[in-house]
């Protein structure tokens, strides 16, 4: 009984407007840890807010710039222990309110937020405790995750992150994305198969050259049930053969398909294109619907290049444009 008439008490200081006066004075020079951590997985930080020694309740007022993503926000002070107001609808404000039963530990988490911004970009954010006057402005910086992919004006920077940020693409290590080498026809498996959440295949592909225990086998034996690739005349897949633009158009094509997409033709879309008659038959409804979806534009306004390499940087444009589609 005692315990929710305090909770009742609290709750009613915290309700009160800035000028309320706490339930318990503050230890002097009391105030907040701000720990950021910067994700290894998506360009996002997530930000914990923990309490000084002695703290027992707090209001704070965050604001950060609104080009910024506000991904999550959530009070990590557990319910047992206290009562928290959290208002995160307007962006660039975050107000929140916390009143603890008892005074914390040095380092006890209250408040986590999880942020997503622009690659190699630094943002400030401000947070003010409207009841003691502490505050603190900080940077929020978002590390380039590929080192050979900082040029904001380069054609394929959005789209790489953004395949990457979709947990479709990685690097190829050493943290480099390789825009401009070639994508091979495992990788492009493999990338479908993470679309499709990584479903177990019921057995093993018919392919002489798919070895068990390889990195794309689960990929490619999937991908082979499913309809979405099919090998070579003599009974390979060629895992490791670049890729070329038509195939990377069936194989998407396939996979869409695959998910309950239907395709109405419209008159001949690719006549405009003076290699039409270099897209191969098995691919040619693939390559019409790409180009009316507008998931792959030509090389040039009048070449498709069908049979050419796709690079990597391509593939993660098209990516990028198929999710946009769906």
């Amino acid at each position: 009984m005692m315990k929710k008439l305090f909770a009742l008490l609290l709750a009613a200081v915290m309700l009160l407007g800035a000028g309320a006066t706490a339930l318990a004075a503050e230890p002097e020079g009391a105030g907040y840890v701000i720990s950021i951590a910067n994700s290894s997985t998506t360009n996002s930080l997530t930000v914990d807010l923990l309490t000084w020694e002695g703290m027992k309740n707090g209001r704070l007022e965050l604001t950060y710039p609104e080009e910024l993503t506000l991904v999550s926000a959530h009070s990590t002070l557990d319910a047992e222990n206290g009562i928290t107001d959290l208002d995160a609808s307007k962006p660039g404000t975050v107000h929140f309110a916390w009143a603890a039963y008892t005074a914390q530990k040095d380092g006890t988490p209250v408040l986590r937020l999880t942020f997503r911004g622009q690659h190699g970009k630094t943002y400030f954010w401000n947070v003010i405790d409207t009841e003691t006057g502490w505050q603190s402005k900080s940077m929020l910086p978002f590390d380039y995750r590929f080192n050979d992919v900082l040029d904001e004006n380069a054609w394929y920077y959005d789209a790489v992150y953004a395949a990457w940020d979709a947990g479709l693409m990685n690097g190829v290590g050493r943290d480099y994305f390789a825009p401009n080498a070639t994508l091979d026809r495992a990788t492009l498996a493999t990338v479908l198969y993470r679309e499709a959440g990584e479903p177990a295949a019921k057995g093993m592909a018919s392919f002489t050259d798919i070895a068990e225990g390889q990195w794309y086998t689960d990929a490619v034996n999937w991908a082979a049930e499913q309809g979405v690739v099919n090998g070579y005349p003599d009974g390979t897949f060629r895992p490791e053969a670049p890729i070329t633009r038509q195939e990377m158009a069936t194989m998407l094509y396939r996979y869409w398909k695959l998910q309950g997409g239907k395709y109405a033709p419209k008159a001949d879309v690719l006549a405009n294109y003076q290699d039409r008659g270099e897209v191969a038959d098995w691919a040619l409804e693939a390559m019409s619907w790409t180009v009316q979806s507008g998931i792959i534009v030509g090389m040039t306004p009048t070449t498709l290049n069908p049979a050419g390499s796709a690079t990597r940087a391509q593939v993660a444009l098209v990516l990028v444009n198929y999710l946009k589609m769906n």
